[in-house]
């Protein structure tokens, strides 16, 4: 590529500048912008065109810049260096340092009709789907209560009821609408999924449904979920009776450590399903498994009606203000869930915190100082069991769904190379800088918390 296409190129963002995300989406999907990228590159096949047109995107969002003045500023007709000079310009800093299969450019496709749906309703579904045994337990009675003018329809089971249905983005987006009230037969407990080749910490799961109701940006639930509802299980006895729960294992830890909110929140639905309740009271006489429940709600009024256990821990996952207003939504507001947790840990009730993912931007530093300052403004230091870090990661299908659902989101600006188990990351330099930041600012609390990484090799 000539040294003027270069210059081209590092100079287009002080021109056309500050259009909007739709705007950009639009002019893309735009037939026009087919036929002028046809004229400028008229021999490249389907797969060229594809990575060209998925750099332009990228960089034009990143600078919020038109795709069509980065296309007219590129004079050479070569592929491999159009592609060289775009990908120089998409990953400034990694761009000399890593293979050419560390990119991740598939087909640009927006539908505008994907968008998740951000308006901050409650959770009111208008279909209850149960299984035969349901109508007999607490739960159900708790639903009818709860949502008395939904449609309510006996389902022969969850399996044959979904097997047939096709699911798609447009189906997870409408997940809210349906309850799915089930006997789990399977999954009351399980090792935690760990990243091959990442260190594990012993973590053990306890499946209290699946499905969450919240709209987190980054969640790898809706790449992840094929059933278009919420699906809660009725017999939580029978998770209590398992004989796998005395076989948990202490990993990194001196103890046990047992936990939900791997495919649901823990504490989000917990006033219509009152589990937290047999679940504080099974595990206080198991003092040699610590139980934790994770969440992003501010749902606590069942916790705190409760006589505290040693051996409870509630956890609240956590992100930096800036992140968590554009990114968790639905959920409770950072301040909510701090003000939780002191309210937990008032009434004797340990805590943890999880900054997972911890997602890098322009201030990220300021931002996340902040997050763990109004931590340990709020909550007593001797009340923090565990905290810990987890960069932004996620399988590389989930790349064109988050852009779909969020097309306003700025997490996949960042540089998130793919790795040999087909997930995006940052990379290793960027992950050991934010590592070794977090560690530091909870140093400087003179906490006395476990710290650990989560889905890390190192």
């Amino acid at each position: 590529m000539t040294d003027n296409n270069g210059a081209a190129l590092k100079n287009h963002s002080r021109r056309h500048c500050g259009i909007d995300d739709m705007g950009q989406n639009k002019f893309l999907e735009s037939s026009y912008f087919d036929l002028s990228f046809n004229a400028v590159f008229p021999k490249f096949g389907t797969n060229k065109s594809r990575e060209i047109k998925r750099l332009i995107f990228e960089i034009s969002k990143i600078e919020k810049c038109e795709p069509s003045l980065i296309l007219n500023s590129i004079k050479d007709k070569n592929y491999a260096s159009v592609k060289k000079i775009l990908l120089q310009k998409r990953y400034p800093k990694n761009f000399s340092k890593i293979k050419s299969n560390s990119y991740y450019l598939p087909k640009y496709e927006i539908d505008e009709n994907l968008k998740a749906d951000l308006n901050n309703s409650p959770f009111d579904p208008k279909n209850i789907y149960f299984e035969n045994g349901a109508q007999n337990s607490i739960l159900f009675d708790n639903v009818k209560k709860k949502f008395p003018k939904a449609f309510f329809k006996e389902i022969p089971s969850l399996k044959i009821f979904s097997k047939e249905k096709p699911f798609s983005i447009a189906d997870y987006n409408k997940r809210n609408s349906n309850l799915f009230i089930v006997k789990e037969k399977y999954d009351f407990f399980k090792r935690c999924p760990c990243t091959s080749g990442a260190a594990n910490c012993g973590y053990s799961i306890m499946n209290l449904g699946m499905g969450c109701p919240y709209e987190c940006s980054y969640c790898f639930l809706q790449g992840y979920q094929n059933i278009a509802g919420i699906v809660l299980p009725y017999n939580i006895g029978d998770y209590l009776l398992d004989e796998k729960i005395s076989g948990a294992v202490k990993g990194l830890f001196d103890y046990k450590r047992i936990g939900s909110g791997e495919w649901t929140d823990s504490l989000v639905f917990d006033d219509i399903t009152q589990f937290s309740k047999p679940i504080i009271e099974f595990f206080r006489n198991k003092p040699d498994i610590f139980f934790e429940f994770k969440t992003k709600s501010a749902n606590v009024s069942n916790i705190l009606s409760i006589d505290p256990a040693k051996n409870i821990a509630i956890a609240w996952s956590v992100n930096a203000p800036e992140i968590s207003k554009n990114n968790e939504f639905k959920s409770a507001a950072l301040e909510q869930r701090l003000e939780s947790a002191k309210q937990c840990a008032k009434a004797g009730f340990k805590t943890a915190f999880h900054f997972d993912p911890i997602i890098y931007y322009k201030n990220w530093k300021d931002g996340y100082k902040q997050t763990i300052d109004m931590i340990f403004d709020a909550v007593p230091n001797d009340s923090i069991l565990w905290i810990s870090f987890g960069t932004l990661r996620m399988p590389a299908i989930l790349k064109p769904i988050i852009e779909n659902r969020f097309p306003k989101n700025e997490i996949l600006n960042a540089e998130l190379l793919l790795g040999q188990d087909y997930k995006l990351r940052y990379d290793e330099e960027t992950k050991r800088e934010i590592y070794t930041f977090m560690n530091k600012q909870i140093k400087s609390k003179k906490s006395k918390a476990i710290v650990y990484l989560c889905m890390e090799n190192v």
